[in-house]
């Protein structure tokens, strides 16, 4: 159906998926908090990403048919599970009651930074002016958020959560640094499964050994929807549109709606959990979307 629109209709459909993807991935940071005060780390993300997990299998096989996964791709697919979605899970779960979720959602928009200072690092990749100014605004960015006053916890405490959470951005920017590496020939929905299944067999030991101790009877009909949600929405359906969308624009193009992200978790913290935002938030949402749209020009002179 979408080949048949016009084209201006299709670039601005896409541009909805791509939106859409982004503020339903910046609602997993709010997620994380509401799961994180009910389940145990390992025992959330297990039942997380079981029915995640299953649907992605699901639609892999209709869409992209039989997997055929080359020896090569292994080790990288694993490694990318291990720190782009265990990783990035454990430090944002620890991480988040730490802080806030407003400060949380604006840290995890410094992934483009990271990945770019892990690509000059380890791939040699050069570090262009516009990447360089895009780090520094990231950086002050994430500056301003630990100033007394930028969430709700002080001190010790707000640095240690700030810390872990950027543990998290560097597993995500890890992901993607890997997903450069891999020479595997694979769709963007067969990866996404594959890594996600891995994931699960890795989250599986330490999940079943807190469901031996976990009471489930604890959990409310809103724990439950959470995890739903998180499984379904911010997982599955996020990632469904963003590859519906990335196909039908530039890379830059698509890069400049990873800005949605942090407004959509800044947003959400205060609506859902009523956390108090202040001018620091502002500041530091707006020193990283400017981040954003200086890597999008980054991209666009790749295009």
């Amino acid at each position: 159906m979408l080949v048949a629109l016009p084209d201006v209709r299709r670039s601005v459909l896409a541009r909805g998926q791509l939106a859409l993807a982004m503020l339903l991935a910046g609602s997993s940071v709010v997620l994380s908090k509401i799961v994180g005060a009910s389940l145990p780390i390992f025992l959330a993300n297990t039942l997380i990403l079981l029915p995640a997990v299953g649907v992605l299998w699901l639609l892999t096989w209709r869409l992209e048919g039989p997997v055929r996964v080359p020896r090569e791709a292994w080790r990288p697919l694993w490694l990318q599970a291990l720190l782009g979605i265990v990783g990035f899970r454990v430090f944002l779960f620890y991480g988040v009651p730490l802080t806030s979720a407003a400060s949380a959602g604006i840290l995890t928009s410094s992934v483009p930074a990271v990945t770019a200072l892990l690509a000059w690092i380890l791939l040699r990749e050069r570090l262009t002016v516009r990447a360089l100014l895009g780090v520094l605004l990231t950086a002050l960015g994430i500056l301003v958020l630990t100033v007394p006053g930028a969430a709700a916890s002080e001190g010790a405490r707000l640095l240690l959560g700030g810390a872990l959470v950027l543990g998290a951005v560097v597993g995500e920017a890890s992901w993607n640094v890997l997903s450069r590496l891999s020479g595997a020939r694979l769709g963007p929905l067969t990866a996404t499964t594959l890594v996600t299944s891995l994931a699960l067999v890795l989250f599986l030991p330490l999940g079943l050994f807190e469901a031996i101790t976990f009471d489930f009877a604890r959990l409310t009909p809103g724990d439950v929807f959470a995890l739903g949600y998180y499984a379904l929405g911010a997982t599955v359906l996020a990632y469904l549109l963003w590859f519906a969308g990335v196909r039908h624009l530039t890379a830059s193009t698509a890069a400049v709606y990873t800005g949605w992200l942090p407004v959509s978790a800044v947003a959400l913290s205060a609506l859902l959990l009523g956390e108090r935002l202040t001018p620091w938030h502002a500041l530091g949402l707006a020193c990283v979307l400017c981040a954003t749209f200086v890597f999008a020009r980054q991209g666009a002179s790749h295009d």
